[in-house]
């Protein structure tokens, strides 16, 4: 062997030579190479060029037949959109009064179309091709990945199926005890608010229901009543702050962009505080199954809080990795624990403005219930409570706006949706919709009685989505729910100095109250 005079050793016996690519660049073909890479380079480029603005012209002519605000050209209707995030669901709401569903405005090139009628929203919940959530749900992945909210596909699809069977109703009943406990925990801490002027209610139930969703959902010991969980609470609340403000800044939604921006810093310390939680609970309930699989401890209750489920099946199939289950146990952790304490807050504002029915939930609870607790058997028996919850979901839906990106043409029964373009679904608007609701803008819960009911179109009321992308976990919600005003109303009477007219509204993704939740409150 000998060694070259580049250092390389060479084998002449074996024919061996180092490789010197220099010799590629001296063939003489080389150039004609190039030139054929190029050329296909630029007509695969031209040819998708060519099928963007055909699409782009099927688009526009769609837009042309809709009513909607006028457009500039590029920019589209994006100055109207210029305004501080509490002015967003306003700007919808006006236009949504302004022009007959379905309607469309431009942000740049971007066609969304706008619709309130409950037969068209029917269509687009059960249509296979519009079960895509907007692309501005990818701004919630570096908190939960491509999960149940931002995912979309057979992933999606797959993890939701695996999910959905573990919130049973033999779960649910299990749960109510948590339900019981943190709830109560919550109203000993309001004791000390008897009495005296106006409160936000929020950031009990907030807490409250923090200890819930551990309990119930993590198979964590809740203790952020009692000062504990405080990052994971404050990066919580922070990630609605981030997403937002980005979904509704278009200069905002490139990532390197908002990687140098205070919003993409900030963004990165509370991915790093809940995963961190996340991935740290992980690793301690899987030591515990093992532990349990291998007898060496003894079960204290059933497993059936949802982590634990979802670890013991991982386990078997290997169905998602570390990084999926832990984006999907925190998934079902925000948007569960999120809905619970708004909801709730909104429901004791109602009740704090309308002494009559406070009275009439009261008198139900003292039937029902009588000296006793709530129960997983007496639960399903708080009729006129249910429909209170469902009263304030339907003034204040949880999601008061809905996106979703066709990938496929959608027939309405007017007209043909085109695939490409987004569609807003607004909540907020077809809940307030007087060909189905009488009084729209009063707080009725008769309205939910059965014989109330009776010829309602199915998609008049969607407060937790429905069709291919509804909620899984609303039937939690309403018992969770049924169980903070139960124990909050026996202990106290609630009063508030607003009315519902003069109630001022936001949406951060959740629909929010822009001056809090504030009640008084006294013994009942």
């Amino acid at each position: 062997m000998t060694v070259g005079n580049e250092g390389h050793p060479t084998d002449e016996s074996s024919g061996f030579k180092p490789r010197d690519f220099t010799v590629f660049w001296k063939c003489p073909d080389t150039g004609f190479f190039l030139v054929a890479i190029g050329i296909l380079c630029g007509v695969w480029m031209s040819m998708k060029m060519q099928e963007w603005l055909q699409k782009q012209l099927k688009l526009l002519k769609l837009g042309l037949k809709l009513r909607g605000p006028p457009a500039l050209p590029f920019i589209g209707n994006a100055l109207q959109f210029a305004c501080s995030p509490e002015e967003i669901l306003d700007r919808i709401v006006d236009l949504c009064k302004h022009y007959d569903s379905p309607f469309r405005f431009w942000l740049g090139p971007k066609l969304f179309v706008i619709l309130t009628k409950p037969c068209d929203i029917e269509v687009i919940l059960g249509s296979p091709k519009a079960a895509y959530k907007g692309l501005v749900y990818r701004f919630f992945q570096p908190f939960i990945g491509r999960g149940l909210i931002s995912g979309s596909g057979p992933t999606q699809r797959t993890h939701r199926k695996l999910i959905m069977p573990m919130l049973n109703a033999k779960v649910l009943d299990e749960y109510v005890e948590y339900f019981v406990r943190h709830s109560e925990y919550c109203v000993n801490r309001l004791e000390e608010l008897v009495d005296t002027e106006e409160f936000d209610i929020y950031p009990f139930l907030e807490h409250c229901t923090i200890d819930i969703i551990l309990d119930t959902i993590m198979g964590a010991s809740g203790t952020s009543q009692q000062g504990g969980y405080q990052q994971l609470a404050e990066a919580s609340r922070k990630i609605y702050d981030l997403v937002y403000p980005r979904m509704t800044k278009l200069w905002l939604h490139p990532d390197w962009i908002y990687g140098w921006t205070d919003y993409g810093e900030q963004t990165v310390t509370a991915a790093e505080i809940v995963h961190s939680f996340t991935e740290s609970l992980i690793v301690r309930k899987r030591k515990e199954h093992h532990a349990l699989e291998r007898g060496s401890v003894l079960a204290s209750r059933p497993r059936l809080m949802l982590l634990e489920q979802l670890i013991a099946h991982v386990e078997k199939t290997s169905v998602m990795n570390d990084e999926k289950l832990r984006d999907e146990i925190y998934t079902v952790f925000l948007a569960a624990q999120d809905t619970s304490a708004v909801i709730s807050s909104f429901v004791f504002l109602m009740l704090g403005m309308h002494q009559s029915i406070q009275d009439k939930v009261r008198t139900e609870l003292h039937e029902v219930l009588g000296e006793g607790s709530v129960t997983a058997e007496n639960i399903h028996d708080l009729k006129y409570v249910e429909m209170v919850v469902k009263e304030t979901l339907r003034l204040f839906p949880i999601a008061p706006l809905m996106v979703r990106e066709l990938k496929g043409d959608v027939d309405l029964q007017t007209m043909t949706l085109l695939e490409g373009c987004s569609v807003i679904m607004v909540p907020y608007m077809t809940h307030r919709d007087p060909n189905h609701w009488a009084n729209p803008d009063e707080f009725d819960p008769d309205r939910f009685a059965s014989e109330n009911s009776v010829g309602r179109h199915s998609c008049a009321y969607v407060p937790f989505s429905g069709g291919l992308r509804g909620c899984i976990g609303q039937k939690y919600a309403i018992m969770c729910l049924k169980t903070l005003v139960a124990n909050v109303v026996r202990r106290f009477r609630l009063s508030c100095r607003k009315s519902l007219h003069e109630l001022r509204l936001k949406t951060d993704i959740s629909i929010r109250s822009i001056d809090g939740y504030k009640v008084s409150i006294t013994h009942a």
